[in-house]
């Protein structure tokens, strides 16, 4: 029985390996294959829930550095003034830029949210105590943006709702078992 399947194997490769095609007319075959792959794709993907917003690598340009090089604080450390900014305690001269981080007990990571001049700029997210992701976020100076995402403790997606220049434009549930139970359209006008 191997002999038959390696037989078949060598047979196949030899009358497809030998082929007289150019290397450019495959190029060709495989990029249309990727178009198909991505039309597909384009199909699921339902263009009343695509963000107008900017990317999150464009939104974290924004920082004259890396974002990981500015200060960590505490949320404990902060403190959101009038002007609806956050400012670290007892420094109110700037609005804060940086990262905000806060903690479970255990001392395992909560939440973790870049802010840009008092606003949250960047992704924010949010985990459960087991260290499962609960919740994921992005924010452009301020406003929601994209998709926002949230799961339930056992890994699976529970809701995406979208947004797209500062309007909510609608969100998918999910139940804890994967199945999609609800879709929800805002009318735009």
């Amino acid at each position: 029985m191997r002999s038959n399947i390696l037989s078949f194997l060598l047979i196949t490769f030899y009358f497809y390996g030998c082929s007289t095609e150019d290397k450019e007319s495959n190029t060709q075959s495989v990029e249309v294959l990727i178009g198909e792959k991505e039309k597909r794709t384009d199909l699921v993907i339902d263009d009343r829930f695509v963000s107008k917003d900017r990317e999150i690598e464009k939104i974290f340009s924004d920082f004259e550095k890396p974002v990981r090089s500015f200060p960590t604080i505490e949320q404990t450390e902060t403190e959101t003034m009038k002007n609806g900014r956050l400012y670290r305690k007892d420094l109110w001269e700037e609005p804060f830029t940086g990262t905000v981080v806060e903690h479970f007990s255990d001392g395992s990571l909560s939440l973790e949210t870049s802010y840009y001049r008092g606003l949250p700029h960047g992704q924010q997210i949010r985990n459960f105590s087991s260290g499962q992701r609960a919740l994921e976020a992005n924010f452009d100076q301020g406003v929601l943006v994209g998709v926002k995402s949230r799961w339930w403790p056992n890994g699976q997606v529970r809701e995406k709702a979208y947004w797209s220049e500062g309007k909510y434009i609608g969100r998918r549930l999910w139940d804890r078992t994967g199945r999609l139970i609800k879709e929800e359209i805002v009318p735009q006008s």
